[in-house]
């Protein structure tokens, strides 16, 4: 049985009721506020924060790397001119692994980051997300596939493992022995068992009504954003069976999803952030939106802030595209009360 008939045959649909939610059902305690607008020169699409720094996937700009030792108060210390349109970061130890659409997957060396260092590129095709986990990196290479690299030597990656698939890739996330796949345009997301990340097996494919922008799993919980479909909660409990048991419509469209805590915090692009009560994933409550100054489109949280890639709407539609432009967005900083 080739991939294509096996993903067929693992096809989950289902048509859940939907909950409608047009504005938020309560006030938090988190109590959000915007403390930071900085702009940057190019289209943010990604932020990733590990300790006292900030790394953005700034389009044609690069990798961005900000000191937020005071978050209130961030500066720019480095930068990366990638050779391709930065789409996401990945950042571990002192590496940082980007995924540059047609720049292909580059590792940067951030061990000092006011001057990264490229150690090594890998460029056939285009690359969109990128998860890290242990020795493998995890690539989502969009209507390509996915990809697995053995980077336990950064200077020299080896593609392990690599499948094209049907559909779009849009992102990527691992958890445990699992890898889980947002499959983009035609909605939905899969699961595969990595418990030997060299020979992914694909545990089951769920397709959903809309594009899938993002993914996020915590516990035996699968978060997906839905873009205008909506926010989805699944049951993994059971990885060949995902089983939905809630569903959000809020307004604006669910970009991406990080959860902490009892938190889901939603980049909800023309409306903002959105906070969601998790506490009880099947009744998922809408607690807070706040409007920033543009289209939110990745998000972040560390401690007691919420970071976020943001374009400029005042750009039209050129901040959307791959195209080059000039001071297309902001990273933007929230504080919340944890």
């Amino acid at each position: 049985m080739n991939e294509r008939e096996n993903e067929k045959e693992k096809e989950i649909i289902s048509n859940p009721q939907e909950i409608v939610l047009e504005t938020p059902l309560t006030n938090s305690f988190l109590s959000p506020r915007l403390v930071n607008s900085y702009p940057v020169s190019g289209q943010p699409e990604f932020v990733f924060v590990l300790k006292n720094y900030a790394y953005l996937a700034d389009g044609f700009s690069g990798l961005h790397i900000f000191d937020i030792s005071e978050p209130e108060n961030p500066k720019l210390i480095g930068n990366y001119n990638t050779p391709g349109y930065s789409e996401g970061v990945f950042v571990l130890g002192d590496f940082a692994y980007v995924s540059d659409k047609d720049g292909g997957f580059l590792i940067l060396d951030v061990s000092e980051p006011e001057e990264p260092k490229l150690v090594s590129r890998y460029n056939p095709i285009s690359a969109e997300g990128v998860f890290v986990k242990d020795n493998y990196a995890f690539l989502a290479y969009a209507w390509w596939g996915i990809k697995v690299f053995d980077v336990s030597d950064c200077y020299s990656p080896e593609m392990v493992w690599t499948q094209k698939l049907s559909d779009e890739t849009e992102a990527v996330f691992v958890s445990d022995d699992y890898l889980f796949l947002a499959k983009g345009q035609n909605g939905g997301f899969q699961i595969f068992n990595i418990s030997n990340p060299e020979e992914p097996q694909l545990l089951s494919t769920y397709k959903t009504p809309g594009y899938a922008e993002s993914i996020f799993v915590k516990d035996n919980y699968l978060f997906l954003a839905g873009d205008t479909a909506g926010f989805y909660i699944f049951d993994i409990s059971n990885p060949t069976q995902p089983i939905l048991i809630s569903k959000i419509k809020i307004p604006g469209s669910v970009e991406s999803v990080f959860v902490s805590g009892d938190y889901a915090f939603l980049a909800l692009g023309k409306t903002g952030l959105g906070i969601v009560d998790i506490s009880d994933p099947q009744k998922p409550i809408l607690t807070d939106t706040l409007k920033l100054s543009g289209f939110a489109e990745r998000i972040f949280v560390s401690g007691d802030y919420i970071y976020l890639a943001v374009k400029d709407l005042s750009k039209g539609n050129l901040a959307f595209q791959n195209i080059p432009v000039e001071n297309g967005g902001f990273l933007e900083i929230v504080k919340i009360n944890k």
